[in-house]
């Protein structure tokens, strides 16, 4: 008999896969960005991570009108997004500039923080609102950012590689 996940999400369903977003995906995202925080990274290679925020954040705007996504999370993904470019804006590697980047990588945390706590307060709605479609379009962003920049962000490839195994796969 199997034993009922902790969070009540079951592999496989939206539900789950927005919960690995916010607890693995994010996080390991923010991994990298503090190990590159005394370099920053260049223009090209930050455009393409937006590319990457600028899908979810499309995909959470596509969702139906009075969704979770529409209400609580669409507008913090944009406000993630608009950080992370604040955070690879500054440049330099003198101290200043990295102070100014771990400023901005804490801002980073406290929205991260700020999405897992509406999905953690959503899980149920989660699960009962959302198709896959959402979690397949996270995951082809994710997997095309990463194969655009590989070796950059190894933290978030594994996180990347864990999140087809598991929330993909029912």
């Amino acid at each position: 008999m199997a034993t009922k996940p902790k969070n009540g999400l079951q592999r496989g369903t939206t539900g789950y896969a927005i919960n690995f977003f916010r607890s693995d995906i994010l996080v390991n995202l923010q991994l990298d960005l503090k190990r590159l925080e005394r370099s920053g990274i260049d223009e090209e290679l930050c455009a393409k991570v937006r590319t990457l925020l600028s899908a979810l954040v499309s995909a959470a705007s596509a969702e139906p009108r009075g969704s979770f996504w529409r209400r609580a999370v669409h507008e913090v993904l944009r406000d993630y997004e608009a950080t992370y470019k604040r955070w690879n804006d500054v440049s330099g590697t003198d101290p200043k500039a990295i102070d100014a980047r771990d400023a901005l990588l804490a801002e980073l945390q406290d929205i991260r923080h700020t999405i897992s706590n509406v999905c953690r307060a959503n899980a149920h709605s989660l699960s009962e609102e959302h198709d896959l479609e959402l979690v397949t379009a996270i995951n082809t962003a994710l997997r095309d950012t990463i194969n655009l920049i590989p070796g950059t962000f190894s933290a978030l490839a594994k996180s990347a590689e864990r999140f087809s195994k598991r929330a993909m796969d029912a």
